[in-house]
């Protein structure tokens, strides 16, 4: 149930009786301690893969809320299994306790606890370190890029982008979203030039990726219609508000069903760029939209984009959509 209405989303049979295998085996294996090493199954790191990616699916349809228990649970027991572990098992555990830790903070970061988010990106760079996986290493790096902006130390956006893009090992898809952060770093110092580049750059990566229609992969996110959404929201910052519109219409026109909460924040984005183009009352019906999927969702993140969006439509709130949405606003919180 979601906002009062059933939803549903695939889930296939093996995965569902893994998930309960799982949580059992959780509950199996009692307080962590001090123990010796014993026989671990290694189909258990294809295991926590699968279950990742259900709850991932989970996520975007729920929300992170009803999910980050079982994501934490599920950390706990990753780590039990990876105490046990010796050698290349070993490691492979902890490259998955470092993608579940980055799971992690992605949802922490949704409902607005950027502290535990923090915490938990923390913890996914050490074992990725540690566990020598410099794919995922590189992925974490841009993740530190993404998060920097607007955070007062803009300046290590592109730094923390360009570390991501110096490890030759990891992935076209991942290269081409430190190229993404890369230009967010170059709209903060309003190089309209560099932020055309790097966008140039990630949309080469992707159209060239083979990877690009593995769901599953790394960075597989980096779609075009993400990649649409990302310069609408460099138009947004460079201070052109209709090139942005394009481009994150273009977007959200192509943006695949099942992710709703991302279609939620980049309608949010849209509402901004429609505003910033002196268009409140398309900015008003645009955000209202948003706001129905970030209610849906649980979205903290998306919420927050529309109370900004809302405290500047106030000294237009005698057009009726814009009215609309400030009392919306007001009776949901």
């Amino acid at each position: 149930m979601s906002d009062g209405q059933a939803m549903s989303f695939r889930v296939t049979r093996r995965a569902l009786l893994e998930l309960a295998a799982g949580l059992t085996a959780l509950k199996a294996a009692g307080p962590v301690g001090a123990s010796r090493p014993t026989a671990v199954d290694p189909a258990v790191v294809d295991h926590f893969a699968e279950l990742r990616a259900l709850l991932v699916q989970a996520d975007d349809k729920l929300g992170g809320r009803t999910i980050l228990a079982t994501v934490e649970q599920q950390i706990t027991q990753i780590a039990a299994l990876r105490r046990q572990a010796r050698g290349q098992l070993r490691d492979r555990l902890l490259s998955t306790e470092a993608r579940w830790s980055e799971f992690g903070g992605w949802l922490s970061d949704d409902l607005g606890d950027r502290a535990a988010g923090d915490r938990w990106l923390d913890r996914a760079s050490g074992m990725a370190q540690e566990a020598d996986d410099r794919e995922f290493s590189s992925y974490v790096l841009a993740r530190r890029a993404q998060r920097m902006v607007g955070t007062g130390d803009d300046d290590r956006v592109v730094g923390l982008a360009r570390a991501a893009s110096r490890h030759p090992d990891a992935p076209p898809l991942v290269h081409a979203f430190a190229a993404v952060q890369e230009a967010h770093g170059s709209t903060l110092d309003n190089d309209t030039a560099g932020f055309q580049t790097a966008i140039e750059r990630a949309h080469t990566l992707v159209a060239t990726d083979p990877a690009t229609d593995d769901e599953h992969a790394l960075g597989s996110f980096c779609t075009p219609p993400y990649l649409a959404a990302q310069e609408g929201e460099g138009w947004l910052r460079l201070n052109q508000p209709h090139r942005a519109i394009t481009s994150f219409t273009t977007a959200v026109n192509h943006w695949p069903d099942r992710y709703r909460r991302e279609r939620g924040t980049y309608l949010s984005r849209t509402a901004h760029a429609y505003l910033a183009a002196a268009e409140p009352e398309q900015a008003a019906t645009t955000a209202d939209e948003a706001l129905t999927l970030a209610t849906t969702t649980g979205s903290a993140r998306v919420h927050r984009d529309i109370l900004a969006l809302t405290r500047q439509l106030k000294p237009f709130s005698h057009h009726p959509q814009v009215r609309e949405l400030l009392d919306r606003v007001a009776a949901t919180g």
